[in-house]
């Protein structure tokens, strides 16, 4: 057998030990999923047009199927001491100003337009509070075609039963736009100085550098990226499920195996072992990263591209896209760093 198949054989075989090692340390976490759809939950009354009222209990079933779109009517200062996680803030009230009744608006048209099958399940505060009832009505006017729910319970019984919350950092200014948001992180700064340095090593004695330089960064970003995954394969997989493209409910499975292969190549880049089958994997992961996000992008959806978990937020649909074609910037560099270690032979240093 040849000797890359070997070594691409081994790195797979022990990504998936390892990821079955992480699978029997995890609890409610469904390695096979069966095919969850609108129709297999909702019964065929829920088809006809107006909101309806729903229980908590089956909110929280769409929720964990991912079928539903989470808007919460509360203010936003009740939206940042705790809300739904993932869930859109949408206060409900005359006092909302025309521009940013639009801006949301368009938001929530922009997250139903990038994503299949999506429920609007809106909430408040619970017992007393009427924003939910109230916007379910004003929206259904809008989405009329869209299936609209609302349950009276409100936040407060979501967090009671220990349900998915997030509670928003209030040292962050809610209203800061998408303009003074910082567009680049160090992965950036750590791509534009060492294209700026294999630029300058180039056209030196040092040409033969080149390739260690771009070795141990493509380790080093592979198992940065890895890592996350790793210890929240359970996100992980619901960001997987969000490209719909694996057949046979595989997410939960890749989402367990894929980190390692990421951190195992990774590791080897940066020890200089197994480079040739780490730098091919390498090259063909990140294809496939570019293909998945760029036919995600050109679908319409706005989704984060679970490269980096702890980089997820409640950003807009217009930031998320943004953010994508930047993922596939960066992919597209790091395929260059892997080319480079793939054929080093051609940067030897001259005799």
């Amino acid at each position: 057998m040849n000797k890359l198949v070997k070594q691409f054989l081994y790195i797979i075989l022990i990504s998936i030990f390892c990821g079955l090692i992480r699978y029997f340390t995890l609890e409610e976490y469904q390695l096979f999923k069966s095919e969850v759809s609108i129709s297999t939950v909702l019964d065929y009354d829920d088809y006809s047009p107006g909101p309806k009222v729903t229980s908590i209990d089956y909110a929280k079933e769409l929720f964990d199927n991912g079928l539903g779109l989470f808007i919460d009517a509360r203010d936003i200062n009740d939206f940042n001491d705790g809300h739904i996680l993932n869930s859109i803030n949408f206060p409900y009230g005359d006092e909302m100003s025309i521009s940013l009744r639009d801006s949301l608006g368009n938001e929530i048209t922009e997250s139903i337009n990038g994503i299949r099958n999506k429920i609007l399940v809106i909430y408040c505060s619970g017992e007393g509070c009427s924003l939910s009832e109230d916007l379910a009505y004003e929206l259904s006017e809008i989405y009329y075609e869209e299936i609209i729910y609302y349950f009276e319970e409100g936040f407060p019984v979501w967090k009671d039963l220990g349900y998915p919350i997030k509670i928003a950092d209030l040292e962050q200014n809610v209203n800061k736009s998408i303009e003074d948001k910082p567009f680049y992180n160090f992965i950036d700064y750590i791509i534009i100085a060492s294209i700026f340095i294999i630029f300058l090593l180039y056209f030196t004695n040092y040409k033969s550098f080149i390739p260690v330089l771009s070795r141990l960064i493509l380790g080093f970003i592979f198992i940065y990226f890895s890592w996350d995954k790793i210890l929240d394969p359970s996100l992980f997989s619901k960001i997987i499920k969000n490209y719909d493209i694996l057949p046979f409910n595989l997410e939960s499975f890749v989402a367990l195996v894929l980190p390692y292969v990421e951190i195992l190549i990774g590791i080897f880049l940066i020890l200089g072992i197994f480079i040739d089958v780490s730098s091919i994997i390498s090259i063909i992961l990140l294809i496939l990263f570019i293909l998945m996000i760029g036919q995600a992008y050109l679908r319409g959806k706005s989704i984060d591209c679970g490269c980096l978990l702890s980089d997820l937020s409640e950003s807009s649909s217009s930031e998320k896209r943004m953010y994508m074609l930047k993922r596939i910037v960066q992919d597209i560099c790091f395929i260059l760093y892997a080319l480079i270690v793939k054929y080093r032979v051609l940067f030897k240093r001259d005799k």
